[in-house]
């Protein structure tokens, strides 16, 4: 059986959970039974594959390293979490393996350019 990522929420949230399970079906059955939903019936649940998330290596069930799921690609974002490089927090997203803010990915995005355009043409 292959593992699969999925994000699982209530119909009408933004926010939910980070499951590894084998099918949409079981991943919506792990979190129904976790009791973690805060209101919301079984037809209320909503399950989304996330289809590049690095999840091979974890054991079927709810992911509870926020920050983990965030790089596995689990979570688009992380509201209110520190920063691993200005240690502010704020909402975070994963930028080449690391969890930044909004100003410290354009940071890194000014060094870029500045090593870019520093950097040699080919003729």
């Amino acid at each position: 059986m292959n593992k699969r990522g999925y994000f699982v929420h209530n119909e009408d949230e933004w926010s939910g959970f980070a499951v590894v399970a084998t099918s949409a079906k079981e991943a919506k059955k792990i979190v129904y039974d976790s009791g973690e939903l805060p209101v919301g019936d079984w037809i209320d649940i909503r399950i989304r594959w996330i289809r590049d998330a690095k999840v091979d290596d974890l054991p079927i069930g709810m992911v509870t390293d926020d920050r983990d799921a965030l790089i596995r690609g689990l979570y688009g974002t992380l509201a209110e979490y520190p920063c691993d490089e200005c240690g502010g927090e704020r909402d975070m997203i994963c930028y080449k393996g690391r969890v930044l803010c909004a100003c410290c990915v354009e940071k890194e995005y000014e060094k870029e350019d500045k090593h870019d355009s520093q950097s040699p043409t080919p003729d």
